[in-house]
């Protein structure tokens, strides 16, 4: 399995390097924005979920989607019904009804190793027989299907359309939680069968970028996802992206040297934020799957520690019903953002991400902490709570993410 991780990212590598090479010295501000696909990303809160979601088009005859933003994932899957006749729900995905669907054999190179992250299912009864994977996500549901390749619409701002063609798609017939409010997921996970990995190389750019607005944005409210470089904005910062040889992992991990809580460096054990590409473990990850927040024990520990002088001069909550968040408060008297300690997250080269206090005292009139403590040595990850009202731009290229505080909604 490590020795095909690794070889998929040397040729993800190989693919960023040759394809671009010759073109990137040529790029301008001009070109790069001619190359730009841009399409509005939403908050889900008014469908009744958290996370972010795009709406696009998929197969032709196009078909309507709202696809979960997950940066933490390569397969792009919708709720399916395969060769489904006399369906009464038009929102399942139906490969059978596109005229450009074509299905990936299971005994392809594609199948046996590009889709590893995948999960692919190694059972392949005849050659011909549709590709099939058994994917468990980051909160444990399960999702099960065959893969084909189809054709991608999208709306971008402007109301212009962009096509992109033979997007791998995950027809899920199978799932083990409810996943009613969107209709599947968009994969940009670092593996050059992703999404991401299939729509730079397709819009000729080797960036892309997503605004996340506030968490409880109103659905006409909307930020964006860009595929190609996005104009600098003030307070623009940037720290080192590990990808490829560095992780051989599909997510994107961050050079983070430490946490400090109103300025004051917490001691926490430097190998927490080192990662272990043979034992999975250990690092911090970009993650806007999850709207919360999970650190390994040490440093969910300390953090937990320097908060708790400002939350308990607050009542305890009557009725705490959250179960993933351990320390809330009612504050519904006296509270004020300004009585709450300034987070911030530090990177090696000197960056430092200083998220809104809202962003991790989360919630209305009963306030909790947005952090999820793991134990042992897993790796973390910074949720899309952390992420929103900032910009966040992975040039894959040169193997930087950069970020700053933004509104979103700016054209």
């Amino acid at each position: 399995m490590e020795r095909n991780m690794s070889l998929i990212f040397l040729v993800w590598l190989v693919w960023l390097n040759g394809c671009f090479l010759l073109e990137v010295d040529g790029l301008n501000a001009e070109s790069s924005k001619r190359n730009r696909v841009e399409l509005p990303l939403r908050s889900a809160s008014d469908l009744g979920t958290f996370g972010y979601f795009v709406s696009m088009r998929i197969g032709i005859p196009p078909k309507k989607y709202l696809m979960k933003l997950s940066t933490c994932t390569v397969l792009t899957w919708i709720r399916c019904r395969n060769e489904c006749k006399n369906c009464s729900d038009t929102r399942f995905y139906r490969p059978n009804e596109s005229r450009t669907y074509r299905s990936i054999p299971c005994s392809s190179s594609f199948c046996t190793s590009d889709l590893i992250p995948s999960n692919v299912n190694e059972v392949c009864p005849k050659p011909d027989a549709p590709c099939r994977y058994d994917h468990l996500l980051e909160d444990g549901t399960r999702l099960a299907g065959t893969i084909g390749n189809d054709t991608v619409t999208i709306r971008m701002r402007g109301n212009q359309k962009v096509r992109l063609e033979n997007i791998p798609i995950g027809c899920t017939e199978e799932i083990t939680s409810k996943f009613n409010e969107l209709d599947g997921q968009l994969g940009l996970g670092v593996e050059y069968q992703s999404f991401a990995g299939k729509a730079l190389r397709q819009t000729n750019t080797t960036s892309f970028a997503y605004c996340l607005v506030d968490s409880w944005s109103p659905i006409n409210v909307s930020g964006y996802l860009v595929f190609g470089r996005v104009d600098q904005v003030p307070n623009m910062q940037e720290t080192d992206l590990l990808v490829g040889h560095w992780t051989w992992s599909t997510s994107y991990h961050l050079n983070v040297s430490g946490i400090s809580v109103d300025g004051i460096m917490l001691d926490i054990p430097s190998d927490v934020w080192l990662y272990d590409p043979n034992g999975r473990t250990g690092g911090m990850v970009l993650d806007t799957g999850s709207p919360l927040s999970w650190l390994a024990a040490p440093a969910y520990d300390k953090l937990i520690q320097a908060f708790l002088p400002s939350i308990s001069q607050f009542p305890k909550p009557k009725d705490n019903q959250s179960i993933a968040l351990q320390h809330c408060f009612d504050s519904t008297t006296g509270y004020n953002e300004t009585l709450m300690p300034k987070l911030a997250i530090h990177f090696g080269n000197g960056a430092k991400f200083e998220p809104l206090v809202k962003s991790y005292v989360i919630g209305d009139d009963v306030k909790c902490l947005g952090f999820v403590r793991l134990d042992g040595v897993p790796t973390s990850n910074i949720g899309s709570f952390l992420q929103q009202n900032h910009l966040w731009e992975f040039d894959l290229f040169n193997e930087k993410v950069r970020f700053a505080p933004s509104t979103c909604t700016s054209d």
